[in-house]
């Protein structure tokens, strides 16, 4: 930690600084994606999944110290990022009501996401049960159920984003996520590439990412099959929970679409 400690010291300013954004969503959600937007900002550190807990004010100073140690700080800089994809990550009710604490919850529709999902695993780790669409669909399923039970217990306001909206309505849904988090200036659909940009456990492995930008054309694993049982199941799961979160969110859903996919 002394790469860290260093850093904190030449940049007086992160000593002080405890603003954070924390974004809930699930795995194969355009997450990396949103982080490296988020990341690339000014005001920003932070963009991909960390894989800690937050139960203190003691776990915020980790996040810094995690983070810088492998990542020289923007001398302009104020806010810290990450985001929450398992359950085993947790942010205590007394952080996430901390009045500089703004929550972001982002789903995507489960056709493509459990395609991904199993994709994912199916290269890097073939004999997990997310390669597995039937593993695949419980993880998602249980996932989107746990996103409504942490939103219930927000003390503040939080924003709710489609995932799709990111890539089909990027301009007006960035702009509007920027305005909701005061940044000093808008979110830009180009974003940095990292030394951490596709490593293992950090984030979207795919080629996509190394683009450094948003890319229209996504991929439509048109390779993998899902069952219509499973898909029915899952996107029962998912209009539930979209309706709550979009509903008790402080901002209005940018595309306001339903339905399950063809």
């Amino acid at each position: 930690m002394l790469k860290a400690i260093a850093r904190l010291l030449l940049n007086p300013r992160h000593l002080l600084a405890h603003r954070n954004i924390f974004l809930f969503s699930h795995m194969r959600a355009n997450t990396s994606l949103f982080g490296h937007i988020l990341g690339s900002h000014p005001d920003i550190e932070g963009y991909y999944e960390m894989h800690i807990g937050y139960y203190s004010w003691k776990s915020l100073w980790r996040q810094k110290l995690l983070y810088l140690e492998s990542h020289k700080p923007k001398s302009t800089s104020r806010i810290y990022f990450d985001k929450l994809l398992h359950d085993y990550c947790v942010v205590a009710p007394d952080i996430m009501a901390r009045p500089n604490t703004q929550s972001i919850f982002m789903m995507r529709s489960p056709d493509k996401t459990i395609k991904s999902i199993v994709g994912l695993y199916q290269k890097v780790d073939p004999a997990h049960e997310y390669a597995r669409v039937d593993g695949a669909v419980a993880y998602y399923i249980k996932r989107v159920g746990e996103l409504v039970e942490i939103s219930n217990t927000m003390p503040n306001n939080y924003y709710y984003l489609d995932a799709e909206d990111l890539i089909e309505r990027s301009t007006e849904t960035l702009d509007a996520l920027g305005n909701w988090l005061g940044l000093s200036q808008p979110l830009a659909q180009e974003y940095q590439l990292f030394n951490k940009t596709g490593a293992p456990q950090a984030g979207d492995p795919s080629d996509l990412m190394s683009t450094g930008r948003i890319n229209k054309i996504q991929h439509n694993y048109s390779d993998i099959d899902l069952p219509m049982h499973f898909l029915v199941d899952a996107d029962k799961a998912y209009r539930s929970a979209r309706n709550l979160l979009a509903k008790n969110s402080s901002n209005q859903v940018v595309s306001g679409q339903l339905g399950m996919e063809k």
